[in-house]
């Protein structure tokens, strides 16, 4: 890896041709093979479909036998015509011989038809025909490899074979490839091949040559300009104007070469104007000095301030917390009087449906009443009648005589009981008038207490809202009071702070002046390294 990585450009450029050039003749080589290999299979699977084909023929001649349409010579001769008349790829033929050895069809030479070929013999000692009756017997189809006649050669050649059996005539179906047809297609595809890779090597190595020389030439000059540069020189720049890469490598090194230039101008400018700021640094930072001494003697007495300010913050804090404490005691006790005023107006709206329920009684009990003064006028009545009718009855038993005694006692009886029921019923009229009243007076006592109920009802409503709004106003000062604390709290620490921040502001004072006398020491060094950067910057050539 490192070999590759130090060689030249031309030759990386060489050698990847060279492994380029080795892909190519390797894929040709391995195209070659499986057209070979393809050819091979393409010819058995075509010899194999022919002989199929030609079977197929025998099978329906043989179907026809079967139905009786065609006798088995009928068949058989018709079956032979058709086959024998086969011809494929030009003058490639189907033959046909038997179990036993025998050719039954051989259309090329017909004075083999009929005859015992079971001892013929190609040039290796194979017994063709017995090889293919044992084929066929063991496998019913295959393909057989010997030697045979090429008719179109007129030489011995190595020749493949399939054969496919038809079992119900006992017939050996076969037609071959020679191995030299496939080797001529073969070496056919392989000169074209060779021709085509003799065009096209000569393009690619000529190809090779000018891209090598377009990209080497260009990148010698980059490299002699870089050494240039390299040397301080630079007023040299790359003549290419292509717009590959290099073109683009080329453009930005020439626009380096621009932006260095530009660069060392500035950069001895800068050489200038820092001499000139550094001595004016010098002054500056004596003045600062001075300033700083002065900021010192002022943070101190702003120190002294804030240390008084935070004290006072601290005693407000102190004061807004009994604050806050207060409120939420008041807060605490409006609560509960809101929680008393609550409980009040339950009880009485309890008592004022109580007196709803009372008056609702009342009124029931007048009806009552006046029910019963009706009853008691009924019975009124009917005691006057009685009465009247006791008194008929006792002149009619006295008109009776002897005979209307008994009955005269009777009625006498019964005005009696009807004198005593009117009586009664007076008195107790008398009862349901007095009632009546009563229920009247009650009515209206029960009525004005249920609106003293209702009105007091208001009142404590209206209390219980009064002692809401004063909660609600409670926890605003709570509130409020909170914030003050909080602000008192933040004000004191804010205090605490800035005191800190003061002492801190008095120690980088201290060290600010410090650092003045120090920047005044550090100005004069830059001022004497800008004036040496400035000689050096003189080697360079840029024009």
């Amino acid at each position: 890896m490192n070999f590759f990585r130090n060689i030249s450009v031309s030759k990386k450029l060489g050698s990847i041709i060279g492994l380029f050039l080795s892909l190519i003749l390797a894929l040709s080589y391995l195209d070659l093979h499986n057209f070979h290999k393809q050819l091979i299979i393409s010819k058995n699977t075509q010899s194999q479909e022919i002989v199929a084909s030609a079977k197929s023929i025998a099978v329906s001649y043989y179907k026809l036998q079967q139905r009786g349409k065609l006798t088995e010579s009928q068949a058989q001769s018709a079956a032979l015509e058709a086959i024998t008349a086969i011809r494929y790829s030009g003058s490639n033929y189907i033959f046909i011989s038997g179990l036993n050895a025998h050719m039954i069809a051989y259309p090329i030479k017909p004075s083999l038809n009929g005859k015992d070929l079971s001892n013929t013999r190609d040039i290796n000692g194979i017994a063709i025909f017995k090889e293919f009756a044992t084929l066929a017997k063991r496998e019913g189809k295959g393909i057989v490899s010997y030697r045979w006649l090429n008719p179109n050669t007129r030489q011995e050649g190595q020749k493949n074979s399939y054969i496919n059996l038809m079992k119900p005539w006992g017939w050996i179906l076969g037609t071959g490839v020679y191995v030299a047809d496939i080797d001529a297609l073969y070496f056919e595809q392989l000169a074209n091949t060779l021709i085509l890779l003799l065009l096209v090597l000569p393009v690619i190595l000529l190809l090779t040559v000018i891209i090598s020389r377009g990209i080497t030439r260009p990148l010698t000059e980059i490299c002699h300009i870089i050494d240039k540069m390299a040397s301080g020189d630079f007023s040299h720049k790359v003549k290419h104007s292509s717009q590959d890469e290099i073109g683009a490598l080329s453009s930005s090194l020439n626009t380096t070469i621009d932006a260095l230039r530009a660069l060392i101008i500035k950069v001895e400018n800068s050489c200038h104007q820092i001499t000139e700021s550094t001595n004016s640094a010098v002054a500056t930072t004596m003045q600062t000095f001075v300033g700083v001494e002065q900021q010192n003697i002022e943070t101190e007495a702003l120190a002294l301030s804030m240390l008084q300010l935070s004290a006072s913050a601290e005693a407000a804090a102190a004061s807004a917390e009994k604050t806050v404490n207060y409120s939420s005691d008041a807060e605490a006790e409006a609560q509960q009087g809101k929680q008393i005023v609550d409980s009040t107006i339950l009880h009485i709206n309890s008592v004022s449906n109580e007196m709803e329920f009372i008056i609702d009684t009342i009124a029931q009990l007048e009806k009552d009443t006046n029910d019963i003064e009706t009853i008691l006028v009924t019975i009124s009545n009917i005691s006057n009648q009685t009465n009247l009718l006791a008194l008929n009855a006792a002149i009619e038993a006295a008109r009776a005589g002897e005979h209307g005694r008994g009955f005269a006692v009777v009625a006498d009886e019964v005005r009696l009981l009807a004198m005593r029921t009117q009586t009664s019923t007076d008195e107790i009229k008398e009862l349901n008038d007095r009632l009546h009243s009563t229920f009247n007076k009650t009515k209206v006592m029960v009525e004005k207490g249920n609106q003293l109920t209702k009105s007091s009802a208001d009142s404590a409503s209206g209390a219980g809202e009064s002692i809401s709004k004063i909660v609600t106003n409670i926890k605003e000062i709570l509130t409020m009071n909170s914030n003050v604390a909080d602000s008192i709290k933040q004000q004191s620490q804010i205090a605490n702070t800035i005191n800190k921040n003061i002492s801190n502001i008095t120690k980088i004072a201290a060290e600010t002046s410090q650092g003045a006398k120090q920047t005044t020491t550090n100005s004069e060094n830059l001022a004497l390294m800008a004036n040496n950067l400035q000689a050096s910057l003189k080697q360079f050539k840029i024009n």
